[in-house]
């Protein structure tokens, strides 16, 4: 069979993934499928070829974002693997939040459930981290785990300066990226890792991400195999990126992560103005409605709300029989749920991109208008 492929349907879940894919993508991608070689297995052409481009977008994502070292991954979630398991020892100490996503929360409770380290986590108020909280408790922790925007509320968390009331501390601080990149403005002198996925705000393809760090970061690989260097030694390289970029990479994907992240900051400007102007209208008009808002700042484009007591997935299932793809749910980040009482209910998640208009914005406020009194 088939599948079904909605043409009309209007795409409001850029924070799951972006529906826009720049042609240069498209390009990147199908040009590796047609030339396909395995990157670091062989010395001839195509093969070297593929490794060239594979450096060709690292260079440039390190170029963007500074920082020593990057290491490609199957997607985000991996990239903060890495930086969790791969940094973390018997004994530290780890401050994090209610507003992470189980990307952080579960390597980390499956690390406090052992006894590996001592884990705290800091209330979510009024839809954001308390910043003295993140500074205080920062002080004696060896990793602070952090998102740059909430994918929930989109709230941000001010990192360059968190970094610099710990900069007399041995703390480190990872970010998680995937819904603050490239709507916040931010770089590698206010982090000493940064996870990331191609396929959200960088328009890249799902299958890629990245785990950024410096050198100050000892990392151990958490994923061991073949890397086309040492193949006689039984132990895992040590040298960087191979030691931790094991099996065969998605050649094909990197190369549109890199033309992505090319398209996006070279109109980075234009995408965040159009997000947060689409957003900011879209919450003021809810809330003139009578729709309960989360959503407190919309730099991200994320707009999360609900109808009365309405069931947030059968919300989202309404909107989809009338052309709208949102998110219901509780969107992976189960304690700032039960933070804002929405636990059992989840929420309605809208997440406008770059290719979003000011018509979609008004036919969804129909939508939601229609569902609230009529009871849909």
């Amino acid at each position: 069979m088939f599948a079904v492929i909605y043409y009309n349907m209007i795409y409001l879940d850029n924070a799951a993934t972006s529906h826009f894919k720049p042609k240069c993508v498209y390009d990147a991608l199908l040009y590796d499928v047609k030339n396909s070689a395995n990157s670091g297995r062989s010395g001839h052409k195509l093969a070297l070829s593929r490794s060239l481009a594979i450096e060709n977008s690292r260079s440039y994502l390190l170029q963007k974002f500074g920082g020593d070292h990057l290491v490609f991954t199957k997607n985000c979630t991996e990239a903060l693997n890495l930086g969790v398991l791969g940094y973390l020892t018997e004994g530290m100490k780890v401050v994090t939040t209610e507003a992470e996503h189980n990307s952080v929360l579960r390597p980390l409770y499956a690390l406090e459930r052992r006894g590996v380290i001592t884990l705290l986590v800091l209330p979510v108020i009024d839809g954001k981290t308390p910043f003295e909280s993140l500074v205080e408790a920062g002080k004696t922790a060896d990793l602070i785990v952090v998102s740059l925007a909430s994918n929930v509320l989109g709230a941000t968390v001010d990192i360059p300066t968190l970094k610099s009331a710990l900069k007399n501390s041995n703390t480190k601080i990872l970010v998680d990226g995937a819904q603050g990149v490239p709507y916040i403005p931010f770089d590698m002198t206010s982090a000493d890792m940064l996870a990331l996925p191609a396929h959200k705000g960088l328009h890249g393809v799902q299958g890629v991400g990245a785990l950024i760090f410096n050198d100050n970061v000892k990392l151990n690989p958490i994923l061991y195999g073949g890397t086309g260097t040492e193949s006689f030694s039984p132990y895992q390289p040590t040298t960087i990126p191979e030691c931790f970029e094991s099996g065969t990479m998605f050649s094909g994907g990197i190369c549109a992560f890199g033309e992505g992240a090319k398209w996006t900051f070279d109109r980075v400007d234009k995408i965040r103005k159009i997000v947060h102007s689409l957003a900011t209208e879209c919450a003021y008009n809810l809330e003139n409605m009578g729709v309960m808002v989360y959503s407190k700042e919309y730099d991200t484009g994320i707009v999360t709300f609900n109808i009365d007591d309405k069931d947030s997935q059968q919300v989202a299932s309404s909107l989809d029989e009338m052309g709208f793809a949102v998110r219901g749910g509780v969107h992976c980040a189960p304690l700032i749920h039960k933070r804002l009482g929405t636990d059992k209910q989840g929420a309605v998640r809208v997440s406008f991109g770059v290719d979003n208009t000011e018509r979609d914005l008004i036919k969804l406020l129909s939508a939601v208008e229609k569902i609230k009194g009529q009871g849909l």
